[in-house]
């Protein structure tokens, strides 16, 4: 019987270290779980915020692109932007206009 009784306490005791190995893993669960939703939330707010970044950076550049094209538009409008100088053709057998210096056509002066 003696040996019964001690038997009996050992496992006892083996019965109580495992409950509390299991405590121990439930709380590590938890604890763990509580961590793992933290960090999924705080994942999903930066990708938003990415998100938004992103879709405000294209519209930015669409913006700038389109301001970008109205100005090449203008210019050509005003015929700064147009053909080069060189190469307008206002009769096509003589070819483009050949720029003159104006010092070729100024008069010799008198000492």
């Amino acid at each position: 019987q003696g040996a019964l009784k001690q038997l009996i306490k050992q496992l006892q005791a083996k019965k109580k270290s495992l409950q509390n190995q299991l405590k121990d893993y439930d709380l590590r669960l938890e604890q763990e779980a509580k961590a793992y939703h933290k960090a999924s939330n705080e994942r999903r707010t930066y990708l938003a915020e990415i998100s938004q970044t992103s879709v405000a950076m294209e519209a930015t550049k669409k913006q700038q692109a389109g301001q970008v094209h109205e100005i090449r538009e203008m210019q050509a409008r005003k015929g700064i932007y147009n053909v080069p100088a060189n190469q307008r053709i206002l009769d096509p057998k003589k070819g483009p206009i050949k720029k003159i210096a104006a010092v070729k056509h100024l008069p010799k002066l008198k000492h």
